[in-house]
């Protein structure tokens, strides 16, 4: 699975008709996200299994119809975007998104626990689904953390 599959859904999200914060759907998908975040190597089998949950989310319910939507246009857009850290939320901003209500642990590896080289832009994107599927808000603080992201895709569209 490609990790701009799960940056689509999350640029969709600010999208979503109904409030998806308590959804049990979601849920799910921020647990797998969790769990598979604290490997220490993501197998194609994770992939697939949050595939799945986002499959579930965005097709099992008529209501997400829209969502589903703009996520089938954003993932295209995402095609030609190489996706560059300075788009991509900062530690410090995913540290300041975090709720008082949901306490995290530390996400991904410890300091002194680098993750192997192919894996990184991959916990960076897990990262920041369990910071946005976390918070009592997902829409809300999806829209804030990928706002240069959505910057971004809104100039390519313009040109």
């Amino acid at each position: 699975m490609d990790t701009k599959i799960l940056l689509a859904f999350f640029l969709a999200l600010p999208n979503a008709e109904t409030d998806l914060a308590n959804d049990p759907a979601l849920k799910q998908l921020r647990n797998k996200l969790d769990q598979v975040n604290q490997k220490p190597e993501i197998t194609p089998k994770d992939w697939e299994n949050i595939q799945g949950k986002l499959t579930a989310i965005l097709k099992d319910n008529e209501n997400n119809a829209a969502l589903n939507q703009f996520y089938q246009e954003i993932l295209a857009q995402l095609e030609n975007v190489e996706i560059t850290s300075d788009l991509l939320p900062t530690q410090a901003e995913l540290e300041a998104e975090k709720t008082a209500v949901r306490k995290m642990g530390t996400l991904g590896y410890l300091p002194d626990e680098p993750p192997p080289i192919h894996d990184t832009e991959s916990k960076e994107i897990l990262n920041i689904g369990i910071v946005i599927l976390s918070h009592d808000e997902p829409k809300k603080v999806s829209q804030t953390l990928l706002q240069r992201l959505s910057d971004c895709l809104k100039r390519k569209k313009g040109s």
